[in-house]
C-alpha cells in the first residue's frame, strides 16, 4: 500500500534526524533520576548551620553616611557570618558590604581567614588542594564581575567550595557530579549554539519532529496489526 510505504519512509527520515537527540534525552534523564539531587548539589560537603545571631548594641545605625556612595538604594539587610556582621546595601550601582560596627566597606578576607572558614564549613576529610582568590566568578558558579575565593579539595570528585571575598559567606558548592549534570542538562534542553534552552527554536523543532515520529510510528503499528492490510 503506497500510503503505508510513504509513511514508513517519512518515519525513517524523522528517526534519522531526531534519533541522536532522543538518545541524549534518555541518557541525560537517566542520570538525573539515578543520582540523588542533594549529592549533585554538594549538600553533603558542608555543615548545616543557622545564621549567627546579631546583638543590636554592636550595630552602627544605618545613616546617609553609610549609603552616600550608593545613589539609588534598593534594599538594606543585616547578615552575620562567622562572628562578623555586615550591612548588605543593594543599589543600581551594585552591592556594598559594610561592617556594622565601623561603618567601613568590608575588606577582602585574608588567605588565613578563608582557611579558618573552610575548616568550619567543610564536612569531608580530604585535604585542601588549593585556595585562590579569583578576580571574578567562574562560569560554573554564575557570571558576576567581582572577586570570589575558590577552595579546591583533593578528592575524586574534585570538590570545590566558593566563598564571598568580603564576608566568607558560602556562595556555591561544585563537584564533578554537578559538572556532569550541568553538561547533560544543557544537552537535555538542547542548549546548543547559544540558544536559551526550552525557549530555543532548535529545541522546539526537535521536540515537534520527535512527536511527529511517535505519531507516525503509532499509525504504522496500527497498519501492521490491522488484518488484511498489505505490508
Amino acid at each position: 500500500m503506497k500510503r503505508v510505504s510513504r509513511l514508513r519512509k517519512l518515519h525513517k527520515w524523522l528517526a534519522l534526524v531526531t534519533g541522536l537527540q532522543i538518545f541524549i534525552w534518555a541518557l541525560s534523564g537517566l542520570y538525573m533520576v539515578s543520582v540523588n539531587i542533594d549529592i549533585i548539589h554538594g549538600d553533603h560537603l558542608v555543615k548545616t548551620t543557622n545564621q549567627d545571631s546579631i546583638e543590636a548594641h554592636v550595630i552602627l545605625p544605618i545613616s546617609e553616611q553609610l549609603i552616600e556612595s550608593q545613589v539609588t538604594v534598593k534594599s538594606v539587610a543585616v547578615n552575620s557570618y562567622f562572628g562578623k556582621s555586615f550591612y548588605r546595601i543593594d543599589s543600581q550601582e551594585g552591592t556594598a558590604i559594610v561592617d556594622v560596627q565601623t561603618g567601613h566597606i568590608a575588606q577582602t578576607l585574608t588567605f588565613d581567614r578563608i582557611r579558618e572558614i573552610t575548616a568550619q564549613t567543610y564536612t569531608g576529610d580530604a585535604s585542601i588542594l588549593s585556595i585562590e582568590l579569583l578576580s571574578q566568578y567562574p562560569n560554573e558558579v554564575r557570571h558576576k564581575n567581582q572577586p570570589i575565593w575558590r577552595v579546591v579539595y583533593d578528592d575524586l570528585a574534585d570538590s570545590t567550595l566558593y566563598f564571598h571575598y568580603q564576608t566568607g559567606q558560602l556562595i556555591s558548592k561544585r563537584t564533578d557530579l554537578w559538572r556532569i549534570f550541568d553538561f547533560l542538562w544543557k544537552l537535555h534542553i538542547v542548549e546548543y549554539f547559544g540558544l536559551e534552552g526550552y525557549f530555543g527554536l532548535l529545541f522546539r523543532m526537535l521536540a515537534l519532529l520527535s512527536l511527529s515520529m511517535a505519531i507516525f510510528g503509532s499509525f504504522l503499528l496500527y497498519y501492521r496489526l490491522k488484518p488484511g492490510v498489505s505490508q
